[in-house]
């Protein structure tokens, strides 16, 4: 009897877990056995999530990615979270170069309140020791905390043997990360010191906990670890350690003034200058604070407490440079001509000459005396100090416009021209050509800037003209020997274009886009582009559009394999580019995998429904392409190319009635040759030839001597026996360019005795879109810009 109680009270009964409970609990995770981990081990297409010598890692296999795993079990709103995250050794063997964020090559990080995939709190601190807060909704970041610096840690020599060293002290390659979320309240704790206490109510919701990771360019790739996690969800423990952390234990001065220069750069400005008043409760305000709240006063154009500060500041240290610029800026902000030519007459010479802010002030202060050619001076003294800001040079241009002294004006706003843009600053610019021409008008390289900048704003018509006005004074910009090529391109005129992009190579042998874009049009003419595409893969490895384009020769090829390296690389570079995730599918696809890679085009975006369903008719799959075609245009019902598509495929399957439907509406929202193409498809099976001949004919004043519609037209007159008609269109066929099609019409002709039926698809393809295709044009590669 004892026996049975025994056993019958000493089961183990595990109850079922709801893993959407809010649970309170402390929980320390256990990364030795997977099955007490609660994370789970997972890979995607670009991280591996998976557990190894103890911890829990993250590697991540490309530049700019931001990854995470999510720990399912269980929801959390307040709570205090415990990581230590340990990066990989040699970080400097990752980075490619130096080209990485001020913040550091990688981060590691902590998601909470997880609702979804797109809305979540993120807490990311990077190899460098810096750390950052941000709430995203819907995808978008939006920044609570940015990037603020930590330091290593404030502990105090160890005094006893027998305590144990913190692992963060024993490698600068660990981080301890310690987050208080109590109410709208996150609280940031770096190495056991405290970062910042920040107040937000965006997410106020419990949600999941997940290990994230983050690479940006100049990293490839990264293993970042997770080596420990604990949770304390228990409401009193979580008010006690929010009490003790932002109350009663010390806070160090310097991290409120790390915090208070963040809200600064952030355009927090109440509360930046109240963590300089935390400090000044203790004791007297030092230059440096004082120089700052000068500056968050000034930010909020509060410039008579402003200058308080910064007599305050000049006070401690008279010398000080920055407190100079300062004032002087704040004299000319409120139009003190005269405080502002005093202040800089007491200053050093050589500090306002290696100053731009300063050189720049002088320059306003001339302008405004009236003397314009030492005002100009001024001006173009601050562009030599800062090379990047074109406005200097603009300025300085102007003023000597006003002086009359026109060559030196010129060439500062040619400077300035350039240098908008680079860019991109194309309202500054506008200005910057109307000055350059009321200067100097015959300038030789104002209609190669003009050219560039109308190009650049989608001015293709203007820009035409003004890129071949440079191209017949034969400019020696390569840019536009470049940008006059695509114009050539999208005219038709391949021949003409292939001539300028050789000369563009000619003037810039090493830059290559040029490369690619002429390996890109040989191509796409149907010639052997082996030896430029190999030259442009030497001169410009990173361009992921090479790479996309090697697949598509290969493709040509038949060498599936080669393409599946060269869109692999392609992928690895372009993640988020349709175009290349496409053309990966489409060899798959010839590989027979097309099933194991429709996962990928699945989801929300219509385009990338659209792709799928464009696949699967290529494999013959007609029904199961109309339910892709269905999901896209479920949502963006009325999109013309996909309402086309669907059309299509409708014919295809003799659904004659629907695709009319479908083709209804698509010449709601726009028209084009394929559509009334598609028509008269769809009338000839219908017998309907009257109606077939009208959307021809219709089609022809929309898209003139289209030799498409012309073919489709010549191939209506013959089944209902206009044999004049169909004889005249043989002519407009050849004046199109299409001999073979007008001999073959010809012979038709001869042979009218026949019975075929041609207006259904006569031109033997173009119902369905193709989907291997090169990219359109090529973003900026990062090296230069045109």
């Amino acid at each position: 009897m004892f026996g049975f109680l025994k056993r019958l009270f000493g089961k183990n009964s595990q109850l079922p877990v709801d893993p959407e409970e809010i649970v309170e609990e402390f929980w320390l995770a256990d990364f030795t056995r997977s099955k007490t981990a609660r994370f789970c081990e997972e890979s995607g297409d670009s991280y591996t999530a998976s557990f190894s010598d103890n911890s829990l890692q993250l590697h991540l296999k490309r530049r700019n990615l931001f990854a995470w795993t999510v720990n399912p079990r269980y929801r959390y709103r307040d709570f205090v979270l415990e990581a230590l995250f340990e990066f990989p050794e040699n970080r400097s063997e990752n980075s490619a170069d130096t080209t990485d964020t001020a913040a550091g090559t990688a981060a590691a990080g902590i998601l909470f309140r997880l609702i979804s995939d797109s809305i979540f709190y993120s807490v990311q601190i990077s190899d460098r020791g810096f750390i950052r807060l941000d709430a995203v909704v819907n995808n978008t970041p939006l920044p609570v905390l940015g990037w603020t610096e930590t330091e290593r840690s404030s502990r105090q020599p160890l005094t006893d043997k027998n305590e144990e060293i913190p692992p963060y002290l024993e490698s600068d390659r660990v981080y301890s990360l310690r987050i208080i979320a109590h109410d709208t309240s996150i609280t940031l704790i770096v190495n056991d010191v405290w970062v910042a206490e920040c107040s937000d109510d965006t997410i106020q919701a419990p949600g999941k906990l997940a290990f994230a990771a983050q690479t940006w360019d100049s990293c490839p790739q990264a293993t970042i670890s997770l080596n420990a996690l604990s949770v304390e969800s228990r409401s009193m423990e979580v008010e006690t350690l929010y009490t003790r952390w932002n109350q009663y234990l010390h806070i160090p001065e310097q991290a409120r003034i790390r915090l208070a220069e963040t809200w600064y750069a952030m355009g927090q400005y109440v509360p930046a200058f109240l963590e300089l008043r935390k400090i000044w409760k203790k004791r007297q305000p030092q230059h440096d604070e004082l120089l700052l709240a000068g500056q968050i006063h000034l930010a909020q154009r509060l410039y008579q407490s402003a200058g308080d500060f910064f007599n305050k500041a000049l006070e401690q240290n008279p010398a000080s440079p920055e407190v100079h610029a300062e004032i002087a800026g704040l004299y000319y902000l409120e139009n003190r001509w005269g405080d502002l030519e005093k202040h800089l007459e007491t200053m050093d010479r050589h500090v306002i000459q290696e100053s731009a802010f300063l050189s720049s002030l002088e320059g306003h202060l001339l302008a405004w005396k009236g003397d314009h050619s030492s005002a100009a001076q001024a001006y173009y003294r601050a562009g030599t100090i800062n090379r990047g800001q074109g406005l200097f040079f603009f300025n300085a241009g102007k003023e000597w416009h006003l002086a009359d002294e026109n060559t030196k004006a010129a060439k500062a706003l040619k400077e300035a021209a350039h240098l908008f843009l680079n860019n991109g600053e194309y309202d500054d610019l506008d200005q910057c050509l109307a000055l350059l021409a009321e200067t100097k008008k015959d300038d030789p390289e104002l209609p190669a800037l003009t050219g560039k900048y109308l190009y650049a704003t989608g001015d293709m018509e203007k820009a035409r003209d003004q890129l071949a006005e440079a191209v017949r004074k034969r400019t020696k910009d390569s840019a536009v020997w470049y940008l006059h090529a695509m114009i050539l391109q999208s005219d038709g005129m391949t021949d003409k274009a292939v001539k300028a992009v050789e000369k563009a190579i000619q003037l810039e042998p090493e830059y290559g886009l040029y490369r690619f874009r002429l390996a890109e049009m040989k191509f796409n003419a149907g010639a052997s582009c082996t030896d430029e595409l190999q030259i442009a893969l030497e001169k410009d490895p990173d361009n992921g559009w090479v790479h996309n384009l090697a697949a598509l020769v290969s493709l040509r090829d038949g060498d599936t394999d080669g393409a599946l390296r060269a869109i692999t690389r392609a992928r690895s570079i372009l993640p988020r580019e349709l175009p290349v995730l496409i053309n990966y599918a489409e060899i798959e696809r010839r590989r027979g995998n097309l099933d194991s890679v429709l996962p990928l085009l699945s989801g929300e975006d219509p385009e990338t429904l659209h792709a799928a369903a464009n696949l699967l008719v290529e494999d013959e799959r007609l029904d199961e392409a109309d339910e892709w075609y269905r999901r896209a245009l479920h949502r963006r019902p009325h999109d013309p190319e996909i309402l086309t598509d669907c059309a299509a495929n409708c014919l295809e399957r003799d659904l004659l009635n629907e695709a009319d439907d479908l083709l209804a509406r698509a010449f709601e929202g726009a028209s084009n040759e394929r559509m009334y193409q598609l028509v008269s498809v769809l009338a000839g099976k219908k017998g309907e030839y009257a109606r077939a001949e009208v959307a021809l004919l219709q089609g022809l004043q929309e898209f003139p001597e289209n030799p498409t519609l012309l073919y489709e037209l010549s191939g209506v007159y013959l089944v209902t026996g206009k044999l004049d008609k169909a004889r005249s269109l043989a002519e407009r066929l050849v004046k199109a360019g299409r001999t073979d099609k007008a001999e073959a019409l010809l012979k038709e002709i001869q042979d009218a005795g026949t019975n075929k039926i041609h207006c259904w698809g006569r031109s033997g393809s173009g119902l369905n879109r193709r989907t291997i295709f090169p990219p359109g044009p090529v973003p900026n590669a990062g090296k230069r810009t045109v």
